[in-house]
């Protein structure tokens, strides 16, 4: 991608589930293009090395633990970006969890809790605060990270499924 197309200087950003993967990679991305990146996921080691990492290719970030099924942890991330930047522009959920791989006949409420937690109720509250945010400062974008099983469930990933077809909804 150009960066002359792409220019997210000076924007504020905040990814979840940002030490590996696709929100490593997203987390990356935004940074190279200008942004400067709140990288959070529930362990701070992980989340240093990302990084020192986006640090080392000229990108700007910060590390932030945050579960996000956890509402003290959103609520302490979003308080800590308008206290460092007064304002947010763009907030990738991302973040994810699928600790029961089994029949939905005997997935415990726990497993469901977890899951519902994360994948639902963390993307909501991780979207609502940064909807005041971003409206206090005229707008901002945020994406929802979701799976193809929101749409056609995977065999043994039920409670899974349910939460991401909620992500699409």
């Amino acid at each position: 991608m150009n960066k002359l197309t792409f220019d997210l200087s000076g924007k504020i950003a905040v990814v979840t589930g940002a030490s590996r993967g696709i929100g490593l990679a997203i987390a990356q991305t935004l940074a190279a293009h200008g942004a400067i990146v709140y990288c959070t996921s529930r362990k701070i080691e992980d989340l240093k090395k990302v990084q020192q990492d986006i640090e080392s290719n000229g990108g700007k970030a910060h590390a932030i633990a945050c579960h996000v099924g956890k509402l003290e942890d959103i609520q302490n991330l979003f308080k800590t970006v308008e206290e460092d930047y007064v304002r947010l522009d763009i907030l990738v959920n991302n973040a994810a969890t699928n600790p029961y791989f089994g029949d939905v006949l005997h997935a415990t409420p726990e497993a469901w809790d977890k899951t519902v937690d994360v994948n639902l109720k963390g993307y909501f509250f991780a979207s609502q605060y940064a909807a005041n945010l971003m409206i206090k400062n005229g707008g901002g974008s945020i994406v929802n990270v979701a799976s193809i099983n929101g749409i056609r469930p995977a065999p043994f990933q039920g409670i899974y499924s349910i939460t991401k077809a909620g992500v699409i909804a």
